[in-house]
């Protein structure tokens, strides 16, 4: 490939036109765009509006957005601080450090590392246990780190890679065992003050300008739902009242994470030097754990590729991906995803290059390109700063994206998007079945981790409480299947019952756990 011979205006002007193109062709209402190139920044941008169908509120670079599981990097981080003052080791055991720490694999609980949960590579599997924090059944994160002594695991200690939000809980409750400080604040003290990150923030309620949050949204196809306020609207409630989670509450601007691009791609040196050498860093943006987040074989859809040719695609300390992926360079990424933003970034350290985009939507049915967009986004612009060509750069864009628009889309939530009631006139639950529906659920599997769901009677509804949530159960066309009426997520929840009409005993299934009527 004959590279191009751009200056770092003209690239750009291209970034710019090519983001700009995109938020009039897909129905994102707003983004935000950062470069750092050469270890300069370069862009630093908002596109588009905080609130859909308001022009007037522009996103701008000071403009807040959920950053989702990013906020992992920053816990990876702050556990690096801590490594370089020599409080602990990336190898020691987590209990040395936290000694409450407790797991039913008692072999694991003596000998995973902090190292294995930096890098994917503990006793809890993908995305497993989750539901506990997104529905409050526990009111605090050290409340769910504890009850983890109650979660029966499958996996044995160091079994390789898979995605766990939890590992990163734990981790957040270790640099509050040593520094005496929430994660947050030890963030904010740490890093985002020395480093002029003034909006960032670890959670909503936080931020010192509450007007700069940008409003979250949901879009399938052409259709937008929105704006929702992060502080008042249960429907982007990533847990319970948008608090604390370590795994990926942290709010950023446009600004602020080209300030921190700066400091990954300087390895944490530059002024303000924070390290007292590259090497932590260094050590992060190490493969630790084969495997990534994305399976090699599906990088093409995100502008990414990769050969096994004496390679390997590796997950690093809080990052992703790390390996030579990215048209031939070494590069590392750390994505994040919350209900109603999403964060895509890449950086390739040898050319002092960093991208990230913001987006205040998330894909919710609906054509399979839009779903990685973002990431190809990222790829593109990535692209430009690294002299690819850009009619090979618009190639592989557009045959990612028309590749997976000839996947059939997803239908559209018919009462979200299409303002279809959940409840059918003349249908009700009968008398007889609310009898039999009535009672305490427990989890055949980590019952004590779990805790309890109960199904109520209130006045003439039928009700089931998960967590802090206690909504409606209605009644459909499949006299075993219901509705739950809660909002978050923008997903309407059928709730699968067995043993309404037989000596079974009643039992549903919720985030893949089967919940069985125990009185």
């Amino acid at each position: 490939i004959k590279p191009t011979n751009l200056s770092v205006d003209q690239k750009k002007e291209l970034a710019i036109a090519f983001v700009k193109k995109q938020i009039g062709t897909f129905p994102v209402p707003g983004l935000g765009l950062s470069v750092v190139y050469k270890n300069k920044p370069i862009i630093s941008q908002g596109f588009g509006t905080t609130k859909y169908g308001d022009a007037t509120a522009a996103v701008a670079p000071n403009t807040l957005f959920q950053i989702g599981s990013y906020s992992k990097t920053f816990i990876a981080l702050a556990i690096g601080k801590l490594v370089d003052e020599k409080k602990l080791d990336w190898l020691d055991p987590v209990k040395q450090h936290l000694p409450w720490f407790a797991l039913a694999d008692e072999y694991a609980e003596k000998y995973t590392t902090i190292g294995d949960l930096l890098s994917m590579n503990s006793v809890f599997g993908d995305h497993q246990g989750d539901v506990v924090w997104a529905t409050g059944v526990y009111p605090t994160e050290k409340g769910f780190v504890q009850a983890l002594a109650n979660f029966d695991t499958t996996r044995p200690l160091r079994p390789g890679y898979a995605y766990s939000n939890l590992n990163f809980e734990i981790l957040g409750q270790i640099v509050q065992s040593k520094t005496n400080q929430s994660w947050s604040e030890y963030l904010a003290s740490t890093f985002w003050t020395p480093l002029g990150m003034t909006n960032t923030v670890g959670r909503p309620s936080d931020a010192r300008s509450p007007e700069r949050i940008s409003s979250g949204h949901f879009f399938c196809d052409t259709k937008v739902i929105g704006p929702f306020d992060l502080l008042k609207d249960s429907i982007v409630t990533l847990i319970p009242r948008n608090d604390y989670l370590a795994a990926g509450s942290i709010l950023s601007t446009t600004d602020d994470l080209t300030k921190f691009s700066q400091f990954l791609l300087a390895k944490g040196t530059s002024s303000p030097s924070i390290f007292s050498s590259p090497a932590i860093v260094s050590a992060m943006m190490t493969g630790h754990t084969v495997g990534s987040v994305i399976p090699t074989e599906y990088f093409p859809f995100f502008g990414l590729s990769y050969t096994s040719d004496g390679d390997a695609v590796t997950a690093g300390y809080g990052f992703d991906i790390v390996g030579d992926v990215l048209f031939g360079h070494h590069y590392v990424n750390k994505g994040g995803d919350t209900f109603a933003f999403k964060t895509r970034n890449g950086f390739v350290p040898s050319q002092g290059l960093g991208v990230v985009l913001l987006s205040n939507a998330q894909r919710s049915g609906g054509h399979q390109g839009n779903g990685v967009r973002l990431d190809l986004m990222t790829s593109y612009i990535a692209g430009l700063f690294l002299d690819i060509p850009i009619d090979v750069l618009d190639n592989q864009f557009n045959r990612a994206l028309a590749t997976l628009d000839a996947i059939p889309p997803v239908p559209c939530d018919d009462h979200f998007f299409n303002g279809k009631p959940w409840d059918t006139p003349g249908l009700a639950i009968p008398d007889a079945t609310k009898q039999v529906l009535v009672g305490t659920y427990a989890a055949n599997i980590s019952t004590d981790y779990y805790g309890d769901i109960e199904v109520f009677e209130d006045g003439d509804d039928l009700k089931l409480q998960l967590g802090i949530y206690a909504e409606r159960l209605i009644a459909t066309a499949d006299p075993s299947i219901f509705i739950w009426a809660t909002d978050f997520n923008a997903q309407t929840k059928k709730i699968a019952f067995t043993g309404l009409n037989t000596s079974t005993t009643p039992a549903f299934l919720f985030a893949d756990v089967n919940f069985v009527k125990c009185s």
